[in-house]
């Protein structure tokens, strides 16, 4: 490496150090709480809540979620103490609190959401003694250790104004969103532009995504973001077979600058100090617009009348405290929730939480059996191999088997220097930094986590036994980890392909279902919001996975199959996409009272055939029977989208025809097993 080279990477180490300092002085602050307060018995602790403030330092947090901290602990710690009562509810606790853990905090699209609290129920298992004789105290170190939590994060927000930053980012959202109108108004939709709407609805999608399922926004923040999504969503249908010839251009271009002005405007007014006056003209604008609408050609009419309700909506109720913020009735909600998170084998979550379970259960019943002093590095271990995703799972095995060997050479060194007991304390408070300092999962990583626990266990017990115990624990872990990824219900990118796409058909039933419950109901706009945003987001994953199959087709035999057919799939993916913008338009549509009375029985029983055939293998196939219905109804608007529905169905089918299954069939479980 050259001197230029080896400073820069000198800082950006150091930019890395500082950028963790909050997180390194929270676990000295906290190490040093619970040590005098309570003695080294109880530092397992320590880690947990210091992973939650990580997680909790760059997201705005609202009072419930300080809430959340100390009852979610007393949850752990209720689990926990049960856990550790005899083999068989060890068994038991441990299998069922991932279900609670995992399978309600974490989804595919954040995977590792469950990992602090499951991290904090693990660890509090690490000594049993402390929770069947010392119960009450354990409770106590559990409050302080959230009080602590609680006042670190408050001063963190109030240093950093976490809750403007959100708002930061969705003014930086509008400006994007009005500079893309007026692009499109100035050269019409080419493919650059077209790529970049594209770009620009799974950014607002991920943003308002990230907001809702973190709580890095106050809720009429993610509220807006919720809005604002959807109006990109409704930007990007014009990426769609849009007629932009002569008759069609001077109109379009003329309302596409007149939806970019408005747009630009809202960014000014959104914010609830903007003052009444200009929110009222610039819906007024608005409102006229709408009314005075004439355009010819269907697809540029649906999105000029979509966007324009949505920017109304916007300023009739999201910048005005007066207006209450979006909920759900419990029905919605559930019917979100099933939405989102599917209590089926085939889904992520479940597959995970099983696993989880699966490791928690034996590595918690070794460590309950066997009283062997140090032997509950055999669940940290366990625990911190087991991921998500058992692709990852096996490069943190490479990686931690490395830096613990390295690790405990490190801490042999440093043995033949006879530290005392303060010397200790000062090498591991040094050692605190470059750990969380460093990435999570590499080698050094591993490294500095096996110098610090084995030098801090060094006060205690031989350094020759702890080096013997760190290895032989981390050994046991990755047979264990090993054997349950591969052997129990195993994930490969090829399965969560096919479950992806699978969940997207079945995404496009309840779609409709959500259409028919509107047509009987009011329902509130948060719903097909959130629906969408999910439905983005398991499309982005799908994409992102079958990029991943492609790359690796030639060099894997068992997801080969599908590399072969990613044209297809390609096809595939963007009808499924186009199909979810044309069920929001049409709940759009149903909404504004598209559907007259007397067609309602019609309406319905086009609703009902496209439920029957939303699954993959008969998707697509009953089309012709619908035609005739959709020919009946009034709304030349509805006739269009209806129109387009069936025209894309007609296309997956074939998409999927051609691919021969290979796209949506669930890979064998022998298959999994064998994979390379």
């Amino acid at each position: 490496m050259t001197g230029k080279e080896i400073r820069g990477w000198l800082e950006a180490r150091r930019v890395q150090l500082v950028g963790t300092l909050p997180v390194i002085v929270f676990f000295i602050a906290l190490f040093w709480i619970v040590q005098l307060g309570f003695g080294d018995q109880y530092l397992l602790a320590v880690s947990p809540f210091t992973t939650l403030f990580e997680t909790r330092l760059k997201k705005y947090n609202p009072p419930s979620q300080y809430a959340r901290f100390f009852l979610v602990s007393a949850l752990a710690l209720a689990g926990a103490r049960l856990a550790v009562s005899n083999l068989a509810l060890c068994v038991v606790v441990n299998l069922a609190m991932p279900f609670a853990l995992v399978f309600m905090r974490s989804s595919q699209l954040n995977p590792r959401r469950y990992f602090p609290y499951t991290m904090l129920f693990a660890f509090l298992q690490l000594r049993p003694s402390n929770l069947e004789s010392s119960l009450a105290t354990q409770a106590a170190v559990l409050v302080a250790c959230c009080a602590t939590l609680s006042v670190g994060l408050l001063l963190a927000g109030a240093l950093r104004h976490r809750a403007r930053e959100a708002r930061t980012r969705l003014h930086e959202c509008v400006l994007r969103l009005a500079d893309a109108l007026d692009r499109a108004s100035e050269h019409d939709i080419d493919d650059a532009l077209r790529s970049e709407l594209l770009d620009l609805r799974r950014d607002f999608a991920m943003l308002a995504y990230s907001a809702r399922e973190d709580s890095t926004a106050p809720t009429r923040t993610r509220n807006l973001l919720d809005m604002l999504a959807t109006l990109a969503q409704r930007t990007a249908y014009l990426t769609g077979n849009c007629d932009w010839e002569d008759a069609h251009r001077r109109r379009h271009a003329a309302l596409l600058a007149q939806l970019s002005a408005l747009t630009r405007e809202l960014d000014a007014v959104i914010d609830a100090r903007a003052s009444k006056g200009h929110r009222a003209t610039l819906a007024r604008r608005a409102e006229t617009l709408l009314t005075n609408l004439s355009v010819d050609e269907p697809r540029f009419r649906i999105f000029c009348q979509s966007y324009l309700n949505m920017l109304l909506l916007i300023l009739r109720t999201a910048s005005d405290r007066r207006q209450r913020v979006w909920h759900m009735s419990a029905a919605h909600a559930a019917r979100t929730v099933l939405y989102r998170k599917r209590p089926t084998l085939d889904s992520f979550e479940m597959r995970f939480s099983v696993r989880c379970g699966i490791v928690l259960a034996v590595s918690c019943s070794v460590n309950l059996l066997f009283p062997v002093d140090h032997l509950y590095w055999y669940v940290l271990h366990a625990y911190l191999l087991l991921q998500p995703f058992p692709n990852e799972s096996s490069r943190r095995m490479r990686t931690r088997m490395a830096g613990t060997a390295l690790g405990c050479v490190f801490v042999h060194a440093v043995a033949l220097l006879n530290l005392g007991w303060a010397g200790v304390m000062v090498l591991g408070m040094v050692l605190v930094a470059p750990l969380y300092a460093a990435r999570p999962g590499t080698v050094t990583s591993a490294f500095f986590a096996t110098a610090y626990a084995v030098t801090m266990a060094s006060v205690s017990i031989d350094d020759g036994y702890a080096t013997m115990m760190r290895l032989a624990s981390l050994a046991l872990a990755v047979v264990t980890v090993a054997l349950v990824n591969r052997l129990v219900l195993p994930t490969s990118d090829r399965r969560l392909f096919a479950a992806d796409v699978r969940q997207l058909f079945s995404m496009v039933r309840r779609g409709w279902d959500l259409v028919r419950t509107t047509l009987d109901e009011r329902v509130d706009t948060v719903v097909s919001s959130e629906r969408l945003l999910h439905f983005q987001m398991v499309h982005t994953q799908a994409v992102e996975l079958l990029d991943a199959i492609s790359a690796a087709g030639e060099k894997n035999a068992e997801i080969a199959e599908v590399a072969r057919y990613k044209d297809a799939a390609e096809r595939m993916l963007f009808c499924l996409w186009e199909i979810s913008c044309e069920l929001e338009q049409l709940e759009l549509l149903v909404r504004l009272g598209a559907v007259r009375d007397s067609e309602r029985e019609a309406f319905v029983a086009i609703v009902k055939l496209a439920e029957m055939n939303c699954d993959p293998e008969r998707f697509g196939t009953s089309v012709n029977v619908v035609t005739p219905l959709i020919m009946d109804l009034k709304s030349e608007d509805l006739r269009y989208v209806l129109r387009q529905y069936v025209d894309r169905a007609r296309e997956l089918r074939r998409a999927v025809d051609e691919a021969r299954g290979a796209l949506v069939e669930r890979p064998r479980y022998l298959d999994e097993v064998r994979r390379p």
